[in-house]
């Protein structure tokens, strides 16, 4: 994704930790990164050689890092998170004429980005997010009003993309980068493509009479003489077990069930319907083509979002990368 990103032209990445830093630096990718929830203090020497652009939440790591650069005896831009009202990560507000007055007296760490998280963007209406952009640009006020004027805004995630009509100047996609919506009202607004599909194969199947049951529980019993698919793939690989009697897949061109209790490596599928299953065949229980298997929609049945569904896929699963 940072390759593609890159072509597209995007300003930099937003990470979590240095080491995703690290993989990026090694691939050659020079564009500007930034660890947007913060760091820790033993993190400073490394991301200094990486070139992160650090990003402070509270007045701890304004001095950490202050401490840093006066012992090295060079200058380092920073952005600065304000929590405008989510109350997760940033610098609370009260705080801020504090910061502002070591910005002043300390030029060797330079702010040139302003950002904050927003709870609910996709949802511009609620008061909260009326407030917490209220109070962003209260914190815009009060930094010009003290000569300091960053040159980066940024606060709209996916869902502020979307559906606020002010952005700032660099927007922040999470979701929406793997085809994914905020909400079910963003699908009326913007088309978005998945770029993820998985795949598995049926590796055994088990021939069961009504009334005999299947996996562990039981929590599947057969309502009548069925034909079950076994698909390698389980909740220790990310699928989630609370799409246990409730998931779908994709198979010949019908949707299956899934069924029974999901094991740590492996789920049945109801595949009596299906026209001539055979051991090896293909089946899709994420994402395709055509988007057989929405993530949305599975979020919906498993009661989660589709960010933890695409974050909950193991490494043990094998990827396969494809530009389109």
């Amino acid at each position: 994704m940072a390759k593609v990103l890159s072509q597209e032209g995007v300003f930099g990445f937003g990470l979590s930790e240095p080491e995703e830093a690290l993989i990026l630096r090694k691939k050659g990718f020079s564009e500007p990164i930034l660890l947007l929830s913060g760091f820790e203090k033993d993190w400073i020497p490394e991301m200094y050689e990486l070139k992160i652009t650090p990003v402070v939440t509270n007045l701890n790591t304004f001095e950490w890092l202050k401490e840093f650069v006066k012992k090295r005896n060079i200058k380092w831009e920073f952005h600065l998170k304000v929590d405008t009202g989510m109350h997760r990560f940033g610098l609370p507000l009260e705080e801020l004429n504090k910061i502002i007055n070591k910005i002043k007296n300390f030029p060797a760490l330079k702010l040139t980005g302003i950002m904050t998280h927003l709870s609910c963007a996709e949802n511009p209406e609620h008061k909260l997010t009326q407030l917490q952009l209220e109070n962003l640009k209260r914190t815009l006020e009060k930094l010009k009003n003290n000569e300091i004027n960053p040159q980066y805004v940024h606060f709209a995630n996916s869902g502020g993309i979307i559906f606020l009509p002010e952005k700032g100047n660099l927007v922040r996609p999470g979701i929406s980068l793997y085809g994914g919506y905020p909400s079910f009202k963003a699908k009326e607004l913007i088309k978005l493509y998945p770029v993820m599909t998985l795949r598995s194969r049926i590796v055994e199947i088990k021939r069961i009479k009504k009334g005999e049951y299947a996996g562990y529980g039981p929590n599947f019993r057969a309502k009548r003489n069925t034909l079950l698919g076994l698909v390698p793939i389980g909740y220790g690989d990310g699928y989630l077990r609370s799409l246990s009697n409730k998931g779908f897949a994709y198979y010949k061109g019908k949707r299956v069930k899934v069924v029974g209790n999901i094991s740590m490596k492996v789920l049945y599928l109801d595949i009596t319907q299906v026209e001539n299953p055979k051991i090896g065949d293909e089946v899709i229980l994420l994402g395709g083509e055509k988007e057989e298997v929405p993530a949305d929609e599975l979020a919906r049945l498993a009661g989660t979002i589709s960010y933890e569904i695409f974050c909950h896929l193991g490494k043990s699963i094998p990827r396969e990368y494809k530009d389109v």
